[in-house]
């Protein structure tokens, strides 16, 4: 749809009007030709009357590589365009039943790199949660726009005490789920069930080491199971990050895992921060085309391997950082030689190197996954920590679908093992039943008490709670969506009951 200097215009004087006043539920119908308010909630894409072209693409933030910004604080999109005359960004609660929106502040913007780069700022009044952005650009009197769905974070402010969820080898489309449950492996429902679990535990944010689909059953596999994979990430509701394994990047006939990476979740290895915490994504499956090829069933390397490009990125990294704590997360362990995951028995490409590097520079935390146990090893005051699987199968006599949860407190690794000496959470002992709209129940099997959040959408009015607190209040016109959140005690149930304020309270 092609869009005349009247629509440009008002667009200019919306933002110069409102650039910090929050619009709630829906966007306004004078930006299209769609008399219907928008459910943003359903669609993610926004808006869905604006010109659309694929030369206009944000390549920063991303769902699976998102940005954690405070209230106030500052950040650098990413995107693809041909030259434009003016841009403007806002951002929009993800998949809420109430949507708010806010106009970013537009800093500097300048090309390099083959991108675009524009600082934006987030206003002060913006509530925590996580948000999509969205870029609109005018081009030759023509509107176009561009999103990213779970993209930016914002928090009131950074501290040290935080904690985030670890996973490793979600297996979308692994048929060898079936071997430790038929039930709960067809439909997804043992990944669906994990990301529910990790919703009401509310971690800051998620961690996925690797393996995130299968890609070793059909041809043009990866087609569909990078779509269903990226799916079900949107059903997280916190910021997700993610590296890739072995079944990520094979090459077959017709398709190569790791184009397919890129297409659906981006680079291959990188870094962000958490306040003064740093965290590198690493690909433990860098290798030629050649080396990661597979034919049927078999691949010739499942192994890991760093090439020298991506080893001396990481030394700049590590040498350029100056936090308080350090994580790095993979897929392959890089303590185990992978030299029989290999059909011609090559080694972990610059395993020992990467070694010296985490030693040298004092990695405080190394992450991993792929073998589908939990195992715990510190060597040389670093903590190399696996993770089992939450819908693979077992290997392993004490194997079990699971995640890991790891609390910061003080600025210290406080605590990463549900059981020592190395065990995460298992999956199927906690669960959020609605009993009513203004009613919930949390059920918690686990032998560890357990901090949850559950949110309420009630008719606008004022409210109190039992058995919580509330923490956020989001509003429209007919409706509030409310933030508890609960302690729910080791092997207990507890129900959370909303109720209305009495005229008294409400004074």
């Amino acid at each position: 749809m092609r869009n005349n200097k009247s629509i440009i215009s008002l667009l200019i004087i919306t933002i110069l009007c409102s650039s910090n006043i929050v619009i709630s539920a829906t966007f306004n119908s004078d930006f299209s030709d769609n008399k219907n308010l928008i459910n943003f909630s359903e669609k993610p894409s926004l808006i869905d009357n604006i010109v659309k072209n694929s030369s206009v693409k944000i390549e920063y933030p991303l769902s699976t590589l998102p940005v954690i910004v405070e209230k106030g604080g500052e950040f650098t999109v990413r995107f693809t365009c041909d030259p434009f005359d003016s841009v403007y960004a806002y951002i929009s609660t993800s998949y809420e039943p109430i949507v708010d929106e806010f106009w970013l502040t537009i800093g500097e913007i300048w090309y390099s790199n083959d991108l675009w780069n524009m600082n934006v700022t987030i206003p002060y009044i913006v509530t925590e949660e996580l948000y999509n952005i969205t870029i609109l650009l005018d081009q030759n009197d023509i509107l176009l726009s561009s999103s990213q769905q779970r993209a930016v974070s914002v928090v009131e402010e950074f501290t040290d005490n935080f904690s985030f969820i670890h996973l490793a080898d979600f297996h979308v489309g692994d048929p060898r789920g079936l071997l430790e449950s038929i039930r709960e492996s067809i439909g997804m429902k043992s990944i669906k069930r994990c990301i529910s679990e990790i919703n009401i535990l509310n971690p800051n944010f998620v961690i996925i080491s690797g393996d995130l689909v299968f890609g070793q059953l059909y041809p043009r596999e990866y087609s569909k199971e990078y779509k269903k994979c990226y799916e079900l990430i949107q059903m997280f509701d916190v910021p997700t990050y993610l590296c890739p394994g072995n079944h990520d990047g094979y090459r077959r006939p017709f398709e190569d895992g790791l184009e397919f990476w890129k297409k659906f979740f981006g680079p291959h290895y990188y870094s962000f921060d958490y306040g003064n915490y740093h965290y590198l994504s690493i690909n433990s499956y860098d290798m030629s085309a050649l080396s990661r090829f597979a034919f049927l069933f078999i691949p010739l390397n499942w192994g890991g391997s760093i090439q020298d490009e991506q080893l001396n990125w990481i030394e700049e990294d590590l040498a350029s950082s100056n936090p308080d704590l350090t994580f790095m997360f993979m897929h392959h362990n890089p303590l185990w030689e992978t030299k029989r995951e290999s059909l011609f028995r090559k080694s972990y490409k610059n395993r020992e190197n990467l070694l010296d590097l985490i030693y040298q520079y004092g990695v405080d935390m190394v992450l991993a996954g792929h073998v589908h146990f939990d195992n715990v090893t510190i060597v040389n005051e670093t903590t190399y920590v696996t993770t089992t699987t939450p819908s693979s199968s077992y290997s392993g006599n004490d194997s079990y679908w699971g995640y890991r949860l790891i609390k910061i407190e003080d600025g210290e690794i406080a605590s990463f093992n549900y059981k020592e000496p190395k065990f995460s959470i298992p999956s199927y002992n906690l669960e959020l039943t609605y009993l009513s709209r203004d009613s919930a129940e949390i059920v918690n099997d686990l032998e560890t008490d357990i901090d949850a959040l559950v949110k309420f959408k009630l008719p606008k009015d004022e409210y109190k709670v039992d058995n919580g607190e509330i923490v956020l209040t989001r509003e429209n016109e007919e409706f509030v969506e409310i933030y508890v959140e609960v302690l729910v005690e080791k092997l207990s149930t507890l129900t959370i009951n909303v109720t209305l304020k009495t005229a008294t309270e409400q004074n």
